[in-house]
C-alpha cells in the first residue's frame, strides 16, 4: 500500500486550491475598480466550493463498495480535464457585480477545484478504511493539507507573484493539477479498501446541537478573517500580500491544534484570548487615526490568530470519530459560507459601516471561559457607563484636549472590563455597550450628514469647523467650506492641477478634458463654461454624494456642464475617441490605495492612445502606503514620455493639502515652462518598475511608518 502518498496528494491538492485563489482575485480586481470587496466575494466563492465538495465527500462515504466510489471519482478526474482554466478571463454584466464574480468563477473553475475540494474529506475517509494502524483517527493528515494551503499562500506574494506574470501563473497550476491527478489515480486504485461495513468503528449518532455548535466555531474565524483583511487592505492596498496573511494565520491555527502535540496549548489559548482582543478592541475606541501602520497591522493579526486558535481548537476538542469525519468537514465548510454571505453579501448591502468585525468579535467572547467573578462585580457594569457617557461628553468640549482626544474614559473602561471579566454573558453584554459608545455614527462629537456603504467601500460625509468632509473608510476625499462662493479649484489635494489646465487653456478655446475619480466634484472649478468636462466614477454612492447639493455644491456651481459618468476609469478612457483628450487626470482611490490596473503599461498606452499631440496626464499619487512614482518612472520610458513630480506641502491658509503628483507629456512647451515657474522637478531618477496587467508586485514598494488615520491622501 502506498500510504505515504495519502499525505503527498492532500498537499499538492491545498496548494492547488489555495494558490489560485489570489490568482483569481488579481484577475477580477482590475474588472471591479480595485475594490477589496473582491477579495471578500472570491473567498464566498471557495467556500462554497468547498461546501459542495464535502457533501460530495460525505455522498461517496455512504457507498459501501470501494470500486464503485473509487470508478465514479475517477469519471469526475477525467471530466474535470476537459475544464481546465487555461486561463480566467471575466465576462461582465449588469446588476450587483458580486452576482457576476461568483458566476464567473463558477463557469470557469467549478469542476476541477470540485475534484481539488473534496480530496481532504474524500482522501481521510479513505485512509480510515484502510489497514494502516493510524486508521482509526485520520485527523492528522489534515495537518499535511493544511500545510500545503500554507506554504503555497506565502509563496504567491513573495516569490510568484514577484518573478511571474499571471499567465505563466496558469499555466503552471494546470501542469501541477495534471500531476496531481495522476498521484490520486494511482492512490486510488493500487490501494486495498475495506468496505464500509467491515470497518470496526462504533456507529454513533450526531446530534443537532453539536452539529450546530461545529458551524458556530467554523463561522467565527472564517468571518474575523474576512474582516481583518477587509480592516487592513482597504487604507493600505488591495494586494496578494495582505489577502494571504490572514488567511494563511487561519490555516496555521488549523495546523497547530490538528497537530498531534499543539505547539500552543489549548489552555494557554484559553488564558490569554481576551488579552489578545485588547489591541483590536483598542483600535476601535481610539480610532485608526493614532496607529502607527505596522502596530494596526501586527495587533489586528495577533489578536485574530489568538481568536482562531480558541474557536479551531475548540473544533478539535469536539470532533467526532472517523465514521461522521465527512459530516464534521461538511459543517465546517458550512459555517465558512456563512461567513462569507456575512461578510461578502449581508454585511456591504445592510450595515453603513465596517461592523461585522467587531460585530463577530463579540461572538468569540461566547466561546471564552467564564471568570471568577470579582467580590465589588455589581458595580462594575454601571462604573463602566459612567465612563462612556463621560467621554462623549468630554468629546463635545473643549476641556482636557488630551484626555478627550485619546478617549482616556473610555480606555478606562476598556481596562476594567479585561481585568475583571466574569461571566462571559456580563462580559459580552459590557464589550457591547463599549462597541456602541465606539462605533455608532450617533455617538460621534461630529455631525454625520450622510454614510453609504457598497460593493465598493464605506463613504461618509460630516459637518466639521464649517466644512462639509468627504471621507472614503478612513481617508479625506474633499470637503467644500459653507456659504461660500466657488473657488478656482485650487484647494485640498488639487492646486498643483490648476498651473497646468490653465496653461493649455491658453492653446485651445475648448479644452477637452477627463478626471478618472469624482470626490466631490471640486475639480469641475478649474474648468471654463466651453471646456468640455468629464468626471469618471466607478461607485453611483459617490455620485450620489457629489450630485446632492445639500452637501456639495461644485457640480451644480462651477462653470462647466460636467458630464458624469458611471463606469470603471479604464474602461471609460478606452471608449473615448482617439486623439480626443488635451488632458487626463487620475485621482481614483479606494480609500488611500490606488488601483493597480490603472497603473500598468497596458492602460498606459490606452491613455496615450486617446491624448492629442500635446496632451498630458496627470497622476494623483498621494498616498501613505505605497511609493508610486517608480511605476509611472518605468512606464514613461517606455512610452518615451517626460515624466515630471511634484511634492506640494499643505498651506492651511489656502486650505490645500499635502499632495504628490506626477505629470507624463510629450509637450516639452509645457514642461520646460512648469519647470521653469514651479516645483515641478524632472525625474531622472533610475529606480523604476514596470506593471503589465499580466505581472505587478507591490511589495518593493510598501512603506508603512505612517499612521493610519483620516488625513490627506
Amino acid at each position: 500500500m502506498y500510504s505515504f502518498l495519502f499525505p503527498i496528494c492532500l498537499f499538492l491538492s491545498a496548494s492547488l486550491l489555495f494558490i489560485i485563489q489570489p490568482m483569481v482575485a488579481k484577475v477580477l480586481l482590475p474588472v471591479y475598480g480595485g475594490t477589496p470587496s473582491v477579495w471578500t466575494v472570491c473567498v464566498l466563492f471557495f467556500q462554497a466550493l468547498l461546501l459542495i465538495a464535502y457533501a460530495y465527500a460525505w455522498l461517496l462515504n455512504r457507498v459501501s463498495s470501494p470500486v464503485r466510489w473509487r470508478i465514479f471519482h475517477g469519471i469526475l478526474c477525467l471530466l474535470s480535464i476537459g475544464m481546465l482554466p487555461l486561463a480566467f478571463k471575466p465576462v461582465v454584466g449588469e446588476g450587483a457585480p458580486e452576482i457576476h464574480i461568483l458566476k464567473n468563477l463558477f463557469l470557469q473553475l467549478g469542476l476541477p477545484l470540485l475534484v481539488i475540494g473534496a480530496s481532504a474529506p474524500l482522501l481521510q475517509s479513505a485512509f480510515s478504511r484502510t489497514t494502516d494502524q493510524r486508521a482509526r483517527d485520520p485527523y492528522f493528515l489534515y495537518a499535511a493539507s493544511n500545510s500545503g494551503s500554507l506554504l503555497a499562500l506565502l509563496s504567491y506574494p513573495w516569490i510568484i507573484e514577484r518573478f511571474s506574470g499571471i499567465t505563466g501563473q496558469f499555466h503552471a497550476w494546470n501542469i501541477i493539477y495534471l500531476i496531481y491527478l495522476v498521484l490520486l489515480v494511482v492512490l486510488l486504485y493500487t490501494t486495498h479498501y475495506e468496505p464500509k461495513a467491515s470497518v470496526n468503528v462504533k456507529p454513533i449518532t450526531v446530534a443537532w446541537k453539536t452539529k450546530a455548535v461545529w458551524i458556530f466555531l467554523s463561522f467565527i474565524p472564517c468571518s474575523l478573517m474576512l474582516g481583518v483583511t477587509f480592516y487592513i487592505s482597504t487604507d493600505v492596498a488591495a494586494t496578494p500580500l495582505f489577502w494571504v496573511l490572514p488567511l494563511a494565520l487561519y490555516l496555521l491555527s488549523f495546523i497547530v491544534v490538528f497537530a498531534k502535540k499543539p505547539i500552543i496549548p489549548h489552555a494557554w489559548v484559553l488564558r490569554y484570548t481576551l488579552w489578545a482582543l485588547a489591541f483590536p478592541i483598542l483600535s476601535f475606541v481610539l480610532g485608526i487615526g493614532q496607529m502607527n501602520t505596522i502596530l494596526f497591522i501586527v495587533g489586528h493579526l495577533a489578536g485574530f490568530f489568538m481568536m482562531a486558535l480558541l474557536c479551531h481548537g475548540e473544533l478539535v476538542l469536539k470532533r467526532p470519530s472517523a465514521e461522521h469525519l465527512t459530516v464534521f468537514y461538511f459543517c465546517i465548510a458550512l459555517g465558512g459560507v456563512l461567513a462569507g454571505v456575512f461578510n461578502g453579501l449581508f454585511a456591504p448591502n445592510v450595515f453603513q459601516g465596517a461592523y461585522e468585525y467587531p460585530i463577530v468579535i463579540l461572538l468569540t467572547v461566547l466561546c471564552l471561559p467564564n471568570h471568577k467573578e470579582p467580590v465589588a462585580s455589581g458595580i462594575i457594569t454601571p462604573l463602566i457607563l459612567v465612563l462612556l457617557i463621560g467621554d462623549y461628553c468630554l468629546s463635545k468640549s473643549t476641556w482636557e484636549y488630551g484626555l478627550r482626544y485619546h478617549h482616556g474614559l473610555s480606555v478606562i473602561a476598556l481596562g476594567l472590563i479585561l481585568l475583571w471579566p466574569g461571566h462571559r454573558s456580563r462580559l459580552f453584554f459590557r464589550l457591547f455597550i463599549l462597541f456602541i459608545f465606539a462605533l455608532s455614527s450617533w455617538l460621534k462629537s461630529t455631525e454625520i450628514l450622510a454614510q453609504k456603504r457598497n460593493f465598493y467601500g464605506i463613504k461618509q460625509v460630516f459637518s466639521q469647523t464649517g466644512a462639509h468632509v468627504l471621507m472614503s473608510q478612513n481617508t479625506l476625499h474633499g470637503y467644500q467650506m459653507q456659504d461660500e462662493t466657488p473657488t478656482d479649484g485650487a484647494r485640498a489635494y488639487y492646486a498643483p492641477v490648476l498651473p497646468v489646465v490653465q496653461w493649455l487653456q491658453t492653446t485651445t478655446p475648448s479644452l477637452q478634458a477627463m478626471v478618472l475619480g469624482l470626490g466631490t466634484g471640486i475639480l469641475a472649478c478649474q474648468f471654463r463654461a466651453q471646456d468640455e468636462f468629464t468626471m469618471v466614477e466607478i461607485d453611483a454612492q459617490v455620485i450620489d454624494i457629489a450630485k446632492d447639493s445639500r452637501l456639495f455644491t461644485y457640480l451644480r456651481d462651477c462653470p462647466p456642464e460636467t458630464h458624469v459618468v458611471k463606469e470603471d476609469g479604464r474602461l471609460a478612457v478606452a471608449h473615448a475617441m482617439d486623439e480626443s483628450l488635451d488632458l487626463l487626470v487620475m485621482d481614483a482611490f479606494n480609500s488611500d490605495a490606488i488601483p493597480v490596473h490603472l497603473l500598468t503599461l497596458e492602460a498606459f498606452k490606452i491613455y496615450q492612445q486617446k491624448l492629442k499631440q500635446n496632451g498630458v496626464i496627470l497622476v494623483n499619487i498621494s498616498n501613505r502606503h505605497l511609493r508610486v512614482l517608480p511605476v509611472l518612472t518605468g512606464i514613461g520610458r517606455e512610452l518615451d514620455m517626460i515624466v515630471l513630480h511634484l511634492k506640494q506641502p499643505a498651506n492651511h491658509r489656502l486650505g490645500q493639502l499635502q499632495s504628490e503628483w506626477v505629470l507624463l507629456t510629450t509637450n516639452e512647451s509645457l514642461s520646460q515652462q512648469l519647470l521653469s515657474q514651479s516645483a515641478w522637478r524632472f525625474v531622472a531618477g533610475s529606480e523604476m518598475a514596470l506593471w503589465t496587467d499580466n505581472y505587478s508586485n507591490l511589495i518593493p514598494f510598501l512603506t508603512l511608518k505612517n499612521k493610519l488615520g483620516p488625513v490627506d491622501n
